[in-house]
């Protein structure tokens, strides 16, 4: 009896710390721009806490399944490294392991807020906590930027003079630009969900604020995203209007819309993509976020140190010419990884060639997750690694069509929207997937979304 209550209560503990963990993630990520070395073993201990937490959960289906995929991840991540350890030269032990472990966290804490959402559903309302969580970590970043550009303290983006930009008290521009992406479709949609016009104004500089510091870190990743939050937002508030009779949103959000595009010319993403109304100095669009950080951030993300020298300049060779300006030149190292692999023996085609494929002298990602997946761990272990994300996807669109398209409500919109800019970036700029800054927040929204359109939020056998 004793060891039931102690059970159920380190399963509400953890609940309470994991979701208290969201808010801690941007200091996680200052503490690790200013090398003071504690968000890695705070995010590998989270990472050992949420294991436990799933291996206690009461729900039995869902655990043998998750724990079955935990081992066999845990297994070939093992045959991985041991491979790569006898047959790839150069190799480092630390900055394969390192890898392994980022890339395991998305994955890992997937499942466990999987977990955590459904054992909180049947007790509160964790939907509205965790859009307000997300919203101040938004704002706190926003604010950080803000003290960063008035000090003149900011990391700067991009190793070129003609690119303008900077990711403030931030590892990684990439990073930053993703989290701010993903981000910012919550945020937009907590304050359409204010329910008094004082909460509403209240929350509009930290909009503001937030958008402001997306055009700042100067990548396209987070001019896509507001834009594409604040259209659709508009969209839904303009026909909220016209049902509920509840016009505020609809004069807020497309004025938001509006300033944002007239605001882009002045902006270092505007100039960055060549958007200035100047045009006397023009710059060339083709390495975009590929150079940010020079680029530590690779899969360093915010953390310190440990993956961080061997990626210093990954980027640096990527500013050859013919390369498409949406991809900034990450198919010029596609094709260089593409030819590792077709020439690395059978075992790595199937196990993977490790953290930055069979390279000369220092390891490089391609910077585009899928690609890095499939190269860095084989074909084996990119079906692996994809099963739980092809999993949520088909069960969220299973649970759309089952329910008639009924639970496609404007918060399911808005949380589909943050996924897919999550996916996107993760298949186009990279840094989310093996990146533990970055793919907590897909992590979440996935595991959110999934729960969000189960057409019941009672127990279920799943």
């Amino acid at each position: 009896m004793h060891h039931g209550k102690n059970k159920n209560q380190f399963i509400r503990f953890m609940e309470i710390y994991l979701i208290v963990f969201i808010l801690l993630q941007p200091i996680l990520d200052i503490t690790a721009y200013i090398n003071l070395p504690i968000s890695e073993p705070i995010r590998v201990l989270t990472l050992f806490l949420g294991l436990i937490y799933v291996l206690l959960s009461p729900y039995k289906r869902a655990k043998m399944f998750s724990i079955s995929y935990i081992v066999l991840l845990g297994i070939f991540m093992g045959l991985s490294l041991v491979n790569n350890l006898m047959v790839k030269e150069p190799v480092s032990l630390i900055t394969e392991t390192t890898y392994i472990i980022k890339t395991s966290y998305f994955l890992i804490m997937l499942i466990v807020y999987y977990f955590v959402f459904k054992s909180l559903s049947e007790r509160i309302d964790w939907r509205s906590k965790l859009q307000k969580y997300l919203t101040i970590n938004l704002t706190v970043i926003g604010v950080v930027m803000v003290i960063a550009s008035l000090t003149d303290t900011g990391k700067r983006s991009y190793g070129m003079l003609d690119k303008e930009g900077h990711s403030g008290w931030f590892y990684s521009a990439n990073e930053l630009s993703a989290i701010l992406g993903i981000g910012f479709a919550i945020m937009i949609l907590f304050l359409m969900k204010q329910p008094t016009v004082k909460k509403l104004f209240l929350l509009i500089p930290a909009v503001i604020v937030t958008a402001w510091a997306i055009f700042t870190v100067g990548t396209k990743v987070g001019l896509g995203s507001i834009l594409m939050v604040l259209a659709l937002g508009s969209l839904i508030a303009l026909f909220e209007a016209f049902k509920k009779k509840a016009w505020l949103n609809a004069i807020v959000l497309p004025a938001l819309f509006v300033v944002s595009i007239l605001a882009i010319p002045y902006t270092a993403v505007g100039n960055n993509m060549d958007l200035t109304y100047e045009n006397n100095n023009p710059a060339p669009d083709t390495e975009t976020e590929t150079d940010e950080e020079g680029s530590g951030g690779n899969d360093t993300g915010t953390e310190e140190g440990t993956g961080g020298a061997e990626g210093e300049e990954e980027d640096d060779s990527s500013g050859n010419v013919d390369a498409t300006a949406l991809l900034s030149n990450r198919d010029v190292f596609l094709g260089e990884k593409v030819e590792q692999f077709r020439q690395a023996p059978i075992s790595q085609k199937l196990l993977g060639m490790g953290r930055g494929g069979n390279y000369e002298y220092e390891p490089s990602l391609v910077e585009m997750d899928l690609m890095d997946w499939f190269l860095n761990f084989g074909i084996v272990g990119f079906v692996i690694l994809m099963t739980p994300v092809v999993y949520f996807i088909y069960m969220i669109l299973k649970n759309l069509i089952t329910s008639r398209f009924r639970v496609l409500t404007g918060e399911n919109l808005f949380i589909g929207v943050a996924v897919g800019i999550g996916l996107g970036t993760a298949f186009l700029a990279g840094h989310v997937l093996s990146a533990p800054a970055a793919g907590i927040y897909l992590a979440l929204l996935l595991a959110y979304l999934y729960r969000s359109t189960k057409p019941s939020q009672k127990i279920s056998p799943t």
